[in-house]
């Protein structure tokens, strides 16, 4: 019979970080699948076991705390040797199986504060409308919920999950989803929750964006992908508008993340200032 493994109360790591770097830390904690073209993926299954620990997540000067992890999963670019792409982090509310509705909503809410005092900050998408608090609310509903909103206990129930907060900080990414069994709905009753996030970097996102044989040298067409990306905001927040919606002004989008050796970011043209 195997022994049970014996988890730390912290598992630490890092965007960037190498696979090899993780195994040394953590050692039989982790679990390696290295068979596919390209990418391998380390695991750290906490919930397997029967426990749960505090996420540590380093992403650019950020470290993030996630309690009440079940699990990571980390993606690393075997070819391109940057370590990890991304990090996919489970987790619950606690450690129960059911936990009561209004519990999971105030405590989902306490986490996204908890990620707003680290630093992480509203993201809308260049495509979309600058909106904020009950605007963003009413036009994304639950796609994309304003961090800053109070989301209501009578909110909470009647959307459908997931329901996802949009994050950015320090050229880094952060998608927070919240997942409920659909079975366990009666505001009465306890309910069953899972929550995810996902860092990943934004020059991994912005990779993805161009063809495969353009991602080195994506930087050459972002300004006219992102003109065109400034044409369809402009023509969605000029529909609002028109129909007395406010439009957060202040609202600023991501600055670049800095080049590679051998490149430069290009120049902003005043229309995307």
């Amino acid at each position: 019979m195997s022994q049970k493994p014996v988890f730390p109360p912290k598992i630490e790591i890092s965007l960037g970080q190498s696979g090899e770097d993780l195994e040394k830390k953590y050692g039989s904690l982790v679990k390696a699948n290295r068979k596919n073209v390209g990418l391998n993926f380390l695991t750290i299954n906490a919930n397997r076991h029967g426990a749960s620990v505090t996420a540590v997540v380093k992403s650019g000067s950020l470290i993030t705390s996630i309690p009440n992890t079940m699990s990571i999963m980390a993606t690393e670019d075997r070819d391109r040797k940057v370590g990890f792409t991304d990090l996919l982090i489970s987790a619950e509310v606690n450690r129960d199986d059911f936990v009561p509705h209004n519990i999971a909503h105030q405590y989902v809410l306490s986490l996204i504060q908890s990620l707003r005092k680290t630093g992480w900050r509203y993201y809308i998408s260049e495509t979309k409308p600058r909106l904020k608090e009950n605007a963003a609310f009413e036009y994304f509903k639950q796609d994309n919920i304003d961090p800053d909103y109070p989301l209501s206990f009578e909110q909470w129930m009647a959307f459908q999950a997931p329901l996802t907060w949009e994050l950015y900080a320090d050229h880094t990414y952060l998608t927070l989803q919240v997942n409920r069994d659909v079975n366990h709905l009666d505001p009465a009753k306890p309910g069953a929750y899972f929550i995810s996030l996902t860092f990943t970097p934004r020059e991994e996102v912005e990779r993805l964006e161009v063809d495969e044989k353009d991602r080195n040298h994506w930087r050459d067409t972002w300004v006219k992908r992102y003109l065109e990306f400034r044409r369809d905001r402009n023509i969605a927040e000029a529909k609002l508008r028109a129909q007395g919606v406010p439009i957060d002004t202040g609202y600023k989008d991501p600055p670049l993340p800095p080049p590679p050796a051998g490149q430069q970011n290009p120049v902003m043209p005043d229309a995307l200032k």
